[in-house]
């Protein structure tokens, strides 16, 4: 008998152990976080002046939300009620990848099952998209990553860019095709805005697709520290993405590829999405030089942080009511 006791007292106790050591281990995960949405840079304040890429977000999903403070980031990180979650990370690949890195190693988050949104502008080039256009972006090129030389170095007509063995994990990254066909279904009813302005400006230019309305299209994302610009540029851009054997680019921007890394890395490159909106040619058009271009205005900035923001924040809406079919 005095056996028998002790052993239903050791088999509570071990029990006990099991249930305190669960409620800790599922207190240590910390905040689950359902989706982060990563945009580069604010114009001006989070709310009621002239909109970047984060302001829209903020005024529908963090005004007012709880925030903390990342040891890596300057920008606070947002979390609301319903686990989407969202930060400033500034601009260029250094600080993407010293950003998302600070974030995803603090254990005070939960990133178990989240999905990863970049949200910003980018450059395009007019044979192939246009001002206000959004692209979800497959695949992520690197600009930089390789050997390079200027024309007047190699042989007339050559590439100028030979990608190296030891680098392309990181020179071309491919994302996950079935999420963002599932993304692109989401949001094919999405309306875009356009404005007189960004159409009036479309018609300096010869090619089609420049002239065209805004629309969501799919494509290749490069990436590149230099903000580069003009013709002689987009050639080596696609010469870049011919190293690698992926189509031509759609979108030109400065941070994806360090996100893509990142998420690489850390296992989650899988749930990953980049959501590009098109504020500026990539060229000038026929009676601009490349400074002139550079500063113009043509009304594609407005209207481009609109539609990449009805069309990203449509994705995460749909996350977030259907959590137990995305997780």
């Amino acid at each position: 008998m005095k056996y028998a006791r002790s052993l239903r007292i050791a088999l509570v106790f071990v029990l006990l152990i099991s249930v305190f050591s669960g409620i800790s281990c599922a207190s240590e995960k910390g905040v689950e976080v359902k989706i982060l949405v990563l945009s580069m840079f604010e114009v001006g304040d989070n709310t009621g002046d002239f909109a970047g890429e984060f302001q829209q977000w903020y005024e529908k999903y963090f005004d007012g939300v709880k925030t903390f403070k990342i040891t890596g980031n300057p920008f606070p990180l947002y979390i609301n009620a319903h686990g989407v979650a969202g930060t400033v990370t500034g601009m260029g690949k250094a600080r993407a990848a010293t950003t998302l890195t600070a974030i995803l190693s603090d254990p005070r988050f939960d990133f178990s099952n989240t999905f990863f949104m970049v949200s910003g502008c980018a450059g395009g080039p007019p044979s192939r998209t246009t001002l206000g256009s959004v692209v979800l972006c497959d695949a992520v090129v690197d600009y930089e990553l390789g050997h390079s030389w200027k024309e007047s170095d190699g042989i007339n007509g050559e590439s100028t860019f030979l990608a190296m063995n030891s680098m392309k994990d990181m020179g071309y990254i491919k994302l996950n095709s079935d999420l963002n066909r599932r993304a692109a279904e989401l949001v094919t009813g999405v309306e875009l805005q356009d404005s007189s302005k960004a159409a009036f400006y479309r018609l300096l230019y010869m090619e089609d697709q420049a002239r065209s309305k805004p629309s969501v299209q799919r494509g290749v994302s490069v990436t590149g520290d230099s903000y580069w610009h003009g013709k002689g540029s987009s050639r080596t851009a696609d010469d870049v993405c011919s190293a690698y054997g992926t189509g031509p680019y759609m979108v030109t921007q400065m941070e994806d590829s360090a996100f893509a890394g990142v998420l690489k890395a850390f296992g989650k490159l899988d749930r990953m999405f980049i959501v590009r909106d098109v504020v500026n040619f990539d060229q000038p058009h026929p009676d601009q030089t490349v400074k002139e271009s550079l500063s113009t205005s043509s009304g594609g900035f407005s209207i481009g942080m609109t539609n990449g923001f009805r069309v990203g924040s449509t994705i995460v809406d749909n996350i977030v009511s259907d959590w137990e079919s995305w997780k």
